[in-house]
């Protein structure tokens, strides 16, 4: 299924993801991802595991993020839509981020989005929320 968030597409099929990473997401992605989220730049970098100049330099060279850096934006875009549907707003869900989770440790679940496991861990405690099990 795809979704669109601001206007770009949420791919959820993972194999999908796999192959828009591999051809690369454009720097509108994390300036669309960086407006739609509140985080402030060098915060959204560092989750995506890049330098704030970069995402400049990408911009205005018209350069596509690959690798890594495309798959992290391409799932957090995934997270970021699936939370808004689930708590019926960004700030709602936000807060929650914010908050520690005995399923993930004790930890926020903000602590685990620099990396793609992290990421995939905080999806599975919104499914288990979606689907009525206390997180």
């Amino acid at each position: 299924m795809v979704e669109v968030i601001d206007d770009l597409f949420v791919i959820d099929n993972n194999l999908a993801l796999v192959k828009k990473a591999q051809e690369g997401v454009e720097a509108i992605y994390f300036l669309n991802l960086l407006r739609h989220s509140g985080l402030r730049k060098d915060e959204l970098a560092s989750l995506v595991g890049i330098d704030p100049k970069t995402v400049d330099n990408y911009r205005k060279s018209n350069k596509r993020f690959t690798r890594d850096s495309a798959e992290k934006l391409l799932q957090l875009h995934r997270l970021f839509s699936f939370g808004d549907e689930l708590f019926g707003s960004t700030p709602e869900f936000m807060d929650w981020l914010a908050i520690p989770s005995p399923g993930l440790e004790n930890k926020s679940p903000m602590e685990l989005l620099h990396s793609v496991s992290g990421i995939l861990e905080v999806e599975k405690q919104l499914m288990r929320l979606a689907h009525g099990y206390a997180a």
